[in-house]
């Protein structure tokens, strides 16, 4: 009998697991096919790719074997398979987009020329994307914080962190000096100067502080007391307005800014 040891390919975000898989030839009494260190739990963030390695052998010819991996659920193939006939390693990668959060149960089926199946059952956990990393697989590819989608990144160079482009709805592989924040003068002018950015709907859940401060002399800085009034929906974001407020200088409030603060994201 022959035997294939596992290949160990676990990554430290846990999308990797190790399966070995042993075809044996037809010529083997009662039973035709074998399958060591099944039932392997994968973890993924919807919309990331997840993936295994995994090896077969078969001692008439790898050349010979079909394998393919299928969602339990609704018998569907699921996945992409590359392979190396010659040292039988084989790579499985999935796109977890479609898929429901929660437990999907997958196989991992081998299949000889004469009809004989290996199985390797194993679970794939996809657990729903927060708006933070749905926001990075969009213009990173990943949601994982990492690289150029580090929150301090700024891979556009536009003076702006990566945190700060999701918290006011930017692209961070677009420069641009325009992200909402402007004071202005409304309408009615006995209701005074107003500071008007965008903000998140979804800042509370995401774990984003917006920190308003006024100055009378852009060196002593005072944060607003006051809850930012609803202006207009635009998408994901809306814009948000506050008052110029009387200082504790007794000065009235002439510049403002408004800083970034991660409380919770934990993505």
């Amino acid at each position: 009998m022959h035997s294939m040891a596992p290949i160990k390919a676990m990554n430290k975000n846990s999308l990797k697991a190790a399966l070995a898989i042993l075809l044996l030839s037809l010529s083997v009494p009662l039973q035709a096919t074998q399958i060591f260190n099944a039932g392997p739990s994968l973890s993924v963030i919807q919309g990331d790719r997840a993936r295994f390695s995994a090896q077969f052998f078969d001692r008439d010819g790898n050349s010979g074997i079909r394998i393919r991996a299928e969602h339990v659920g609704s018998g569907q193939v699921i996945g992409e398979i590359t392979r190396n006939d010659s040292t039988g390693d084989l790579e499985w990668t999935c796109d977890t987009s479609p898929l429901t959060p929660g437990a999907n149960l997958v196989r991992l089926i081998a299949t000889d020329p004469a009809g004989a199946s290996a199985t390797v059952p194993f679970t794939l956990q996809v657990q729903a994307a927060s708006s933070a990393q749905h926001w990075r697989q969009t213009y990173f590819g990943s949601s994982q914080a990492s690289g150029a989608a580090l929150d301090s990144a700024d891979p556009d160079r536009d003076g702006l962190s990566n945190l700060a482009e999701f918290a006011f709805g930017l692209n961070p592989t677009l420069a641009s000096s325009e992200v909402g924040t402007r004071a202005e003068s409304p309408p009615n002018h006995h209701e005074g100067m107003r500071a008007v950015f965008r903000r998140r709907k979804d800042h509370l859940t995401a774990g984003i502080d917006y920190i308003v401060e006024f100055s009378s002399n852009l060196s002593d800085w005072t944060p607003s007391s006051e809850i930012p009034a609803f202006m207009a929906d635009e998408g994901d974001v809306e814009r948000v307005k506050l008052p110029f407020p009387i200082l504790q200088n007794g000065q009235p409030g002439r510049f403002f800014r408004v800083r970034i603060e991660l409380h919770d994201l934990g993505q």
